[in-house]
This record gives C-alpha cells, structure tokens and sequence, in this order.
C-alpha cells in the first residue's frame, strides 16, 4: 500500500513567507491575502513477484512484441506497473501532487516509468511479466507479431500450408527454400493474439495460482496462454465496456467455447470452460510436452490449426467473435459468417482426418491424407498445381510424423493414448458449433457436473501415482544426503557421494517431476474454476466444488515438494562439487560416475529388450487372430488391443533408453576430458565407444518400435471395424432364423387364409341357385355345412371335423361387394389362425363399406374381402359381372407350436394388369415386421418381388426380385455405422432360401415357401 505523507514543501513555505511580508506595508495599499500553496506526497515500497507467464500460439508467435496493461471500472485499457524479473528486494517510489489523489497519481506513473520497453516472446511464444505483490484485477497482455519491421514470426502449424513467401527463404531447418508456406516453417505476418486474466486478491490458500509454481522469489504464478480462444473471450470482455470480474470471464468463455465447438464437444475440457488461458497453446508442428494432449488440448488444438490454414487468420477471428457475439455460428444470418462456419468445418475435417493418420499410420498413410485433405479443398485445382503440391506432401508427412514422436518423447502423450485420443477427437469435430437451443440450461449444467467430477476423479489417481514417485524421490534424496557432509572424511567417501548425487540428478532429469506436478496443478486450478462456475449456477455443485479444491491444494504440497527437492539436489550439487575439490578425486570421481551411467543405460537397455520381446510376442499372437465371427473378432480385438499396449510400452523404453545412454555418453566424455593416464584415458574411450553403438542400438529399435506400433494399431483398427460389423451379422442371421421359422411367413399362414376365400367362394357359388337362403351340407367340401340368407346376404360356414368357423355379410356398394368375414381356421401342423372380425357382423360390414369408399384406413378396420367388377353390381347381374380387382386386408391372428403373429395381411389381385401384391405387417414372438410381394405375369412368366423389413434397430431388410427363368435374388441389408448395407446375398430355392453371408457362411432356410400366389 502507499504511504500517504502530507506535509508542506520549502517552495509552499518560501511563498508564504513572501507574500506575509508584503501584506504587512500598508492596510490602504488594497493586497489581497493569498493562501500558501499546499503540495502533496505519497510514497510505497514495491515488490514485483507475481508472475503472469504463458505462451501466445497459433503456432508459436517468435519475437512477438507484448504489451501489458489493465482494466478500469468500465472496462477500459489502461497502464500497469510490471517487470521482466522478479524483485530481489523492495524497490521505492513516490508522487507529488497538488491533491492526494494527484500523488498516488504520480507515484503509480512513476512505477509505471519503470516498466521494460521492449517485451518479446521467446521462440516456444513463451513470455513472462511480473506484476506487484498486492496486485489484485484484470490483467490485459496482447501478443503481436507484424509482416515487416521487425524480427517477430509465426510458425505455420497448418498441415496444408499457411500461405506463401513473397520470396522464398534461404534453406535451412525448418525451411526447404521454396515459397510456399510448409507445415514448421517460420513467416512474417500480422497477428494480434490477446487474453484478459484475472489476477485474484491473497486468499489463504492457492486456488488463484494457475502457473509454473516454487520458483524462488515467485510469489504467486498464473498461467495465462494468448491462443485463438482467448483472443476471441478478450476482445468479448473489451466490449462489453463494464467492469471484468471473475465470473464475467468465466460466462463469456464458456459461451465462446459453446457457440465454437458445440454443446457435447465442451465436456472434453472442462479444466479450460471457464478459463482456456490455463492451456491449448500447443503448437501441433513443435509440441514441446509443457501440456498433456488430452481430447480437449488436441481439439482446440486442431481447430487452432484448421483457421492457420484459412485466409486471413485475424479475420477470421473478428468474424467468429462476431458470431459467437450474435448467438449463431452455423446457419447465422450473416452470410459471411455462415460461410466461413461451413468453410472452417471443412478445413477441421481435414486436420482431423491428416493428424489420425499421423497418430495411426506410416508415411503412406500420411501422405494419402493430406493429398486427400489438399483435393478436397482445391477441387479446381490444375494438374500443375496437384503436381507441385505432390511433391510437398512427402516432405509435409516428415515433418508431421516427426512432430508427433517429439511429442511422445517430451511427454504430451504416449503412442496408444495418442492414438486413441485422435480417433475419438475425429468423432467430436464431425460437427462443430450449434444450430438449435445454443443456451447453456440446467440438463448442460448437470452434464457439465459429470464431466467435472469425472475429470478430478482421475486427476486425483493420477495424483496418488505422483505422489509415489515424489516419495521415491525423497527417499533417494535423503540417501544420497546421508553419504554426504561429515560422512565425507576421505577419496573414497567422497566419491561414493558424488557418484550418488550424479546419479540423483540423472534420475531427477529422467522423472521430470516438476512439469508432471505443474500440469496436474494447472489441470486442477482450471477445474476449480469450472466446478466455481457451476456453484454459481446451483449450489447443490457445492461438493465438486470442494472435491476440486482439495485436488488443487494436494497437487500444490506436491509442487512444494518438488521445489524443495529441486532445491536441496542443487544444494547437493554444489557440495558434491565442492568434495571433488577438496579431495582431489576429479578423475576418480568423474569415472565412477560414467562407470555408473553406463551400468543404468545397461539395465535400460535389458528393459527395452524384454519389452521387445513382449511386444514381438504380443504382436504376433495379434496377426495370427481370425476375425470371421463376432466372437473371434472380440477374441482378436483383445489381441491387438494387448499388441498396440506392449508396442507403446516398447516405445517408452526406447526412449527412457535413449535418454539414459545420452547421460552415460555426456557421463563417459567428461571422464575422458579429465583423464589423465592412458589407462583412464582408454577407460574412458571405451564407454565413449559403447555408448555411440549403443545409440545405434536404440535407434534400431525405435524404429521396430514404430513398425511395431503400427502393424498393432492396423490389427486393432481392423478389428474394432469388424467386430461391430459381425455383432450385427450375428444378429442378421439371428433375425433371418426367426423369420423362417414362423408361420405366417411359411405357407401355413397364408394358405389357411387363401383356402378358406376358395372355400367362401366355391359355396356362394353351389348354392346361387338355391333360394333366397338355405342349410347344408357342401359338395364340394363334405366337411363344410353352410347356412346362407341372400335377403341380408350372410353366410355361416363350420367344420364338424376340424372345428373351423367362417363367417362373412356382404353389401352390394356401386360396382363393389363388400365383404365382411371372419374365421376361426386350422392350418398346417394343427396351426390355429384367426380372422379377427367386429363384435357384430353389422359393425363389421359397417366399416368395411367405410373402408371401400376410402372414408377410413386399414387401421381402422379388421378383416374385409372387397370385389371390384366391370360395372356397377346387384343379386341380379352379379353372375354375369367380371371381377377386374380383388382386395382383402385382414386381422388375423396366428398361434401354433413354434410361434404367434398378430397383424394385418393384405392381399390385391387386379386381373386388368395381371399383377397382384400381398404386404403382411405385424408382430410374431418378439419380432416386429412386414412383408411385400408383388407378383406380376408377363407374356413370358410371372416376375415377382418381395421385401421383408424388420422394424429392430438394426434394420433387417430381405429384398429378392426375379423370375422362374433367372432365377430369384437379392440381399439382406441391415443399418451399420449409420448405413444400410448388404450383410449377404439371398436366393430362392425350390423348398426356401439361400443366405451367402458376407463372412462366407452359406445358410439354407427351408420351407419357407410365403404365399401361394396362384391361388
């Protein structure tokens, strides 16, 4: 705080004197008394030790200049106080000022008088300021490189390029001297990256800190990274001009994140909802391992990627900050804007499908993505274009491949997370941003809590596993403690305890401990942050909440942990060296230390072979797997599975290999450059000379690694495609085992039906001439005695026998007879068959005239026989009338041994195109399906066609179209991967089918002869 001193200057006390003794010449010589001038002053004591520190991405931004500022009341930019390092000591200022206000005025410019002129980015984009102890608001810092003038670049992290040079660079690393823009190339361009961070008050626990923490001097740290996201939440917050608080931020960046990447996508990174300038600043051509690459870093990492790769990268931003603003991204009225949605969505596909390669495949595969990715964007490019672009594409699927190992050397994933991780993030950029209901509500919320909560919970295991190696390093730590001060009284103690302590600092380098406990921390603090935004919706998150800020506060005692253990090995450093020059043991000393890094890079190297050999055996076991059932696919999925899991692990131990023998080499040259005598000179050599054989060693099996890794992965990929693929086979054949065991689709079913319409048919016909009504006994049919009245026109008929029953009343309706029957039927096997007719035969022929007028539905009615003739009908010309249509459409029920069916069959007969149709719809066992054949005679032969549809999820379909002569064929389809395709080829057969399933099955489904249609 400032010390506010108020007191009279020797100038205001000069003036005064002057003008006291002027007032006293004369009472008459009209002076007026002017009052002394008062002056104040404000003094302070000012430490700079909060860091803001983060990196401006999209790549990396070099040399960028920064520019640091904060926000008034109303949301204005203005100066701040900061330095480039952190204070030693106090520094003091103060202010002069004509009022109090004045002069904490000027003490405040005089502070910010101090501040550095030039601020610029390191190469990773990484800069650092330090703002005052007490300093509590928001904290503006815009990161901009320019197109001429000074030394600022971008790096293109786009996997197609970023552009072209005015003149092409000189070859060298990262540049291959032509003029196009290629993925890791360095250009010049203006971009203005920024991000608002809030810098809270001193709170007793550490839930404000989001940085690098126990750095000596640090008081407090924040992350604050200036990527796309936060430049688009910035500029936001600017104009909103009111007040930025913490959780003004916090909406504005989860409605940013809402709009941009849709409401589903958002629950990948709940640790950056509320606050994406904790990480997502990863350079998809550089990643330098600072963050995990989990789903959510990888998916704004490739949208970040995907808009490097468009036009203009600030107007792309200005215009997705103006979309995000409006409410609407996809389908915004703003054609422009709903143009670059759709144009941004291609280019994230694109990114999406390059970098799965780059996770999953070899340089082929690369290769083919980004040539796909480049026609796919170029579709009018000439073939010279496609040319010159070929010749890029290899050398674009290099780099991309080599970014990716870097990134699994430096930790930002493993080969099998990576992998994993790229598929699912594929799925998720399918589609970005909303269309419908794009406000957060409570069920967003409620899914937001399980993200959340599912999110501390693995951090908190990761925590555990932290914590273990903490301890190991503790315990290692305080071992090699032990061999050192008074225990060091001679050469050889004091070597035992520089040997010691070298070895701890190769296994400190190897652990890397501190950028394991940061991530987990930042991890943590952007989950406080979302779980706080969510308390300001419902208080019921309360316990999230807390659950988060426990996780903050251990992974913080680890990072002190971690700071103090740093500080005592370089403590330990300092006396080991000390030992080595007060006992002379330099040489000594220097050749048990690299004698004990080789005998580490050894025992690595003996892991790595026995991890070969795991992933050799595993990979194997993988190839000999068969994926021709659902049941061997599952069997090799689990396979390939273990394969890509011992390949990866393989993987790691070449590269904890490799970083071991680094440490023997740099151990064995020091021992070779203070050597002495031949002997430790030749010594010396020799575990130079093993360790560069040992670098080939390792070189080869990263290499087999890679191969191994890959082979694993396609074994996997290929049976992960199967297995759902033979699931829905299993259930295909399943389905087509139930349709042919059932009745009513053998000719049981509709036979009965047919057979008892002949019978119906040939009785009206004996008894035509018999009077008005009569009683009997059929000829035709012994079995059958009827009982007719053709005054209403109803006819009885029953089998003494069999116990079948069939009722009908008719109704002459134009040129219609309507025909309302019912029946009680016995068909093959003791099958029972019901025709389901109304309560009453007056009901019942009440609604099948309404359904012949076409007044109601099918639905509506239950089984009805309707005859259409040459012309209009009655008792006395309905024999010498032609039937030209025949329609009936049934209820019926169906119950025998084996299965049920209750539904609707409808069977059509026009005699004027010599064609009929049957359709069946309904419900046997636990199978819901219908049924349609159409029948059509030509001059040749009957042609026909048949469709069964099984209404699962799945979607079975049975389709065969043919004729007697060519025989009938089709498929079975059903839905996979929201597709209808063919799981197999159908043929009919004298006594059924014939299924050929596409897994080379061949199923022969017999008596299943459907409807006779010649009856």
């Amino acid at each position: 705080m400032s010390k506010r001193m108020i007191k009279f200057t020797p100038i205001a006390a000069s003036v005064a004197l002057t003008l006291g003794l002027t007032a006293c010449g004369s009472d008459n010589d009209r002076n007026v008394y002017v009052p002394p001038v008062e002056s104040f002053s404000s003094s302070d004591d000012a430490q700079f030790n909060v860091e803001v520190t983060g990196k401006a991405v999209k790549g990396a931004m070099m040399n960028a200049v920064v520019s640091v500022s904060t926000l008034d009341a109303t949301g204005q930019s203005v100066p701040v106080a900061f330095r480039l390092e952190a204070s030693s000591e106090a520094e003091s200022f103060s202010g002069e000022g004509l009022s109090q206000d004045a002069a904490d005025a000027d003490l405040e410019a005089n502070k910010i008088a101090g501040n550095p002129d030039d601020v610029l980015t390191n190469e990773s984009g990484r800069y650092s300021i330090f703002l005052e102890d007490n300093f509590t608001g928001p904290v503006y810092i815009t990161v901009k490189t320019s197109a001429e003038g000074d030394e600022s670049f971008l790096r293109c992290d786009a996997y197609l390029g970023c552009g072209s040079y005015a003149t092409a660079p000189e070859v060298d690393d990262v540049n291959d001297g032509d003029t196009a823009i290629e993925f890791g190339e360095w250009y010049k361009t203006d971009l203005e990256l920024s991000v608002i961070k809030f810098v809270p008050a001193i709170t007793a626990d550490t839930s404000g800190a989001s940085g690098a923490q126990g750095d000596p001097g640090v008081s407090r740290s924040l992350r604050a990274n200036a990527t796309f996201l936060t430049t688009i939440g910035s500029q936001l917050l600017l104009e909103s001009q009111i007040e930025v608080h913490p959780t003004f931020i916090a909406e504005v960046n989860m409605s940013s994140l809402f709009q941009l990447m849709g409401p589903d996508n958002t629950f990948l990174i709940p640790e950056l909802l509320a606050d994406p300038s904790n990480g997502g600043a990863v350079d998809l051509s550089d990643v330098d391992g600072e963050e995990e690459l989990s789903e959510g870093i990888l998916a704004i990492s490739q949208i970040a990627s995907s808009i490097q790769g468009l036009d203009s990268i600030s107007d792309v931003l200005s215009k997705l900050k103006t979309g995000i603003k409006d409410g609407k991204l996809n389908g915004s009225d703003d054609t422009e804007i709903a143009a670059l949605a759709a144009k941004l969505q291609q280019a994230v596909t694109n990114t999406s499908n390059i970098f799965l390669a780059v996770a999953t495949g070899d340089d082929a595969a690369i290769e083919a993505a980004i040539l796909n990715a480049f026609n796919v964007v170029n579709p009018n490019a000439t073939d010279a274009e496609k040319d010159a672009f070929i010749l890029q594409a290899a050398g674009i699927a290099a780099k991309a491949k080599a970014a990716k190992n870097k990134a699994i050397k430096n930790g930002a994933a493993t080969d099998a997370s990576l992998a994993l991780i790229a598929k699912k993030v594929k799925k998720a950029l399918e589609k970005l941003g909303c269309t419908d209901n794009c406000e957060a509500d409570d069920n967003f919320y409620a899914q937001l809590a399980v993200s959340v909560t599912a999110e501390v919970t693995a951090s908190e295991a990761e925590l555990v596993t932290l914590q273990a190696l903490v301890v190991t390093a503790e315990t290692n730590l305080a071992d090699a403690q032990s061999l050192g001060g008074d225990t060091v009284t001679d050469a050889a103690s004091a070597v035992a305890f520089v040997s010691a302590v070298a070895t701890l600092v190769n296994e400190a380098e190897t652990a890397d401990l501190a950028n394991k406990v940061n991530k987990l921390f930042i991890k943590s603090q952007g989950l406080v942050s979302a779980a706080t935004l969510l308390v300001d919706q419902n208080n019921t998150y309360q316990q999230i909440l807390d659950n988060a800020e426990d996780l903050l506060s251990d992974a913080n005692t680890e990072v002190d942990k971690v700071s103090a253990f740093d500080a005592a090995l370089a403590e330990l450093v300092i006396a080991a060296d000390a030992a080595v020059t007060e006992f002379d043991v330099e040489v000594t000393a220097a050749k048990a230390i690299a004698i004990d890094a080789a005998d580490v890079a050894d025992a690595k190297q003996t892991l790595s072979m026995t991890a070969e050999a795991a992933s050799t055996s595993a990979l194997a076991d993988a190839q000999n797997a068969t994926i021709d059932t659902a049941v061997n696919a599952a069997a090799a999925l689990e396979l390939a599975t273990a394969a890509v899991s011992a390949a990866s692990e393989f993987a790691a131990s070449v590269d904890a290999l490799e970083i071991a023998i680094a440490q023997a080499k740099a151990a064995a040259q020091a021992y070779l450059d203070v050597a002495v005598t031949d002997e430790d000179k030749d010594a010396a050599q020799t575990l130079v000379d093993d360790a560069d054989a040992m670098v080939k060693v390792a070189t080869d099996k990263a290499e087999l690694a890679s191969e191994q890794f890959t082979a694993a992965l396609a074994l996997q990929v290929a049976a992960e495609e199967a297995l759902p693929k033979l699931t829905v086979l299993a259930s295909v054949k399943a389905t087509s085992e139930s349709l042919a065991t059932m009745t009513v689709l053998t000719s049981t079913g509709g036979d009965a039906i047919i057979d008892a319409a002949e019978i119906v048919a040939d009785v009206i016909d004996e008894v035509s001439g018999m009077g008005d009504s009569a009683s009997g006994t059929s000829t035709r049919f012994p079995n059958w005695a009827y009982n007719y009245s053709l005054d209403d026109l109803t006819l009885m008929l029953s089998n003494a026998t069999t116990g079948e029953m069939i009722n009908a009343a008719a109704s002459y309706e134009g040129d219609k007879l309507v025909v309302a029957w019912g029946a009680t039927l016995v068909g093959e096997n003791d099958a029972s068959i019901k025709l389901v007719t109304a309560d009453t035969q007056v009901a019942a022929l009440t609604d099948c005239v309404e359904f012949a007028a076409g007044t109601i539905d099918a639905t509506q009615i239950d089984s009805c026989l309707v005859f259409t003739f040459d012309g209009a009908v009655s008792a006395d010309n309905v024999d010498d009338a032609e039937i030209i249509m025949t329609e009936t459409t049934n209820h019926i029920e169906i119950m025998d041994g084996d299965s049920g069916f209750n539904g609707v069959l409808s069977i059509t007969a026009d005699e004027e195109t010599d064609s009929s149709s049957i359709s069946l719809e309904g419900v046997s066992g636990d199978v819901d399906f219908k049924v349609m054949t159409t029948y059509l005679d030509s001059d040749m032969e009957e042609a026909s066609a048949l469709d069964i549809t099984v209404n699962n999820a799945m979607g079975y379909t049975l389709s065969i179209t043919g004729n007697e002569s060519a025989g009938y064929t089709g498929d079975v389809m059903a839905m996979y991967n929201e597709m209808m395709i063919s799981f197999g080829t159908a043929a009919k057969t004298t006594n059924g089918l014939s299924i050929t399933y596409i897994d080379g099955d061949v199923v022969d489904y017999t008596d299943v002869d459907l409807i006779d249609s010649s009856k």
